[in-house]
């Protein structure tokens, strides 16, 4: 029953982000794009609902029509076609999508609704393994896929490096200290995750600018597809250079898998945190915008020291940051080894929590620990890691 309860809860809260009057030209380009045989002969329109994402597909004549709830389910209304009428298919192992001539008819109408709220896609480490070099025809690609399959829930953690070299200079740091402590663009992933600082590197200026104006296309484009972004938010991880520059309460966090040096843990209930939180969420919102929702970051992410740590008063305050800056968001947390803790979970409000049981197919930690204490989550595996 509780379980229950948490997924309508999530889906109230995620109808209420995506709530407006839906438009379909983002998904008319797509199908320019991707099958553009086709994109003539559709006609788009809204479908009333329950709240729920819903779309209808019937045939007249020589036009495929799909009534839709919004943006997102109108592309998977088109993907449904494709598929199970047309038999072609977008996907990473190719694609086939060849003119389907005549376009086949349907029957009957054909109505589906979507069984769940959150349709969630990628975890840190696909950022780097799969998309460290991606330009944006590697992006738009990759969300017309995720349109057409349904998400509507991804991490987007391009162009942070900005965002801490915007927060990092109004914190006393140079330029060059700042390059060397940023991670280069094969290893993002690790630096956020607080596993290593400035391997890689160092970075450029080029870089970096041409990062935060990737993220901006990115952000565009989802935001039309119905795709929310799990931004980056700011939890506890610093870099260990920061208390050469300012009296500040931090944690050794030790040495991360293959001798790396891990970021230091600032401690959330030190004054200072709210303070740099407060820097670091202004950068975000002057480059990328405020309207967000969901947020991420791991303290402890496969280790870490919470010696001398409250863990539990720490948690609260990070999230009382994210929610004093973007009111009403949640924090979005990998369900990966033993993160996150009972004691972490304590301190926070668990409506404004998701968890990610990141690797559900191999390991069952929403069943051993009861849906992570009664915490709303999503069942998730890795594919191929």
């Amino acid at each position: 029953m509780k379980r229950y309860i948490f997924l309508i809860f999530l889906f109230i809260i995620f109808s209420s982000c995506t709530n407006q009057e839906p438009t379909f030209e983002p998904v008319v380009q797509l199908a320019k794009r991707r099958v553009p045989w086709l994109a003539p002969h559709i006609s788009f329109s809204v479908l009333k609902d329950n709240g729920t994402d819903v779309f209808e597909l019937s045939t007249n004549g020589n036009t495929l029509n799909i009534a839709a709830s919004n943006a997102n389910a109108a592309a998977v209304g088109l993907n449904w076609y494709l598929k199970y009428y047309c038999k072609r298919s977008m996907s990473h192992l190719g694609d086939n999508l060849k003119p389907a001539i005549p376009l086949p008819e349907i029957k009957d109408k054909v109505r589906i609704e979507a069984s769940f709220p959150i349709r969630y896609a990628l975890n840190y480490c696909t950022m780097n393994y799969s998309m460290s070099f991606y330009t944006w025809e590697d992006w738009e690609r990759e969300l017309d896929w995720m349109a057409l399959n349904g998400l509507n829930l991804m991490l987007s953690t391009i162009g942070l490096e900005a965002v801490w070299q915007n927060t990092l200079k109004k914190l006393n740091f140079t330029d060059n200290e700042i390059f060397n402590l940023i991670a280069g663009p094969a290893f993002t992933a690790w630096w956020l995750m607080g596993n290593l600082e400035g391997w890689g590197g160092p970075v450029t200026q080029q870089m970096i600018d041409k990062q935060a104006v990737l993220q901006k296309k990115i952000l565009k484009r989802m935001k039309e597809l119905g795709i929310q972004p799990v931004m980056q938010g700011l939890y506890g991880v610093v870099p260990k250079a920061l208390k050469n520059k300012f009296e500040v309460n931090v944690i050794d966090q030790g040495g991360w898998a293959g001798g790396f040096q891990r970021p230091d843990f600032l401690l959330p209930t030190d004054n200072e945190f709210d303070r740099i939180a407060g820097i670091y969420y202004s950068e975000m919102k002057e480059l990328y915008g405020s309207d967000f929702h969901f947020f991420g970051g791991d303290p402890f992410h496969e280790g870490g020291s919470t010696k001398g740590v409250d863990v539990t008063a720490s948690s609260s305050n990070i999230q009382k940051n994210m929610q004093k800056h973007f009111p009403s968001s949640t924090w979005v947390l990998q369900g990966w080894g033993n993160n996150p803790t009972k004691q972490l979970l304590d301190g926070l409000n668990k409506s404004n929590v998701l968890i990610i049981e990141l690797f559900g197919e191999n390991t069952n930690n929403w069943e051993k620990r009861q849906g992570y204490e009664n915490t709303p989550f999503i069942w998730s595996n890795v594919s191929n890691f």
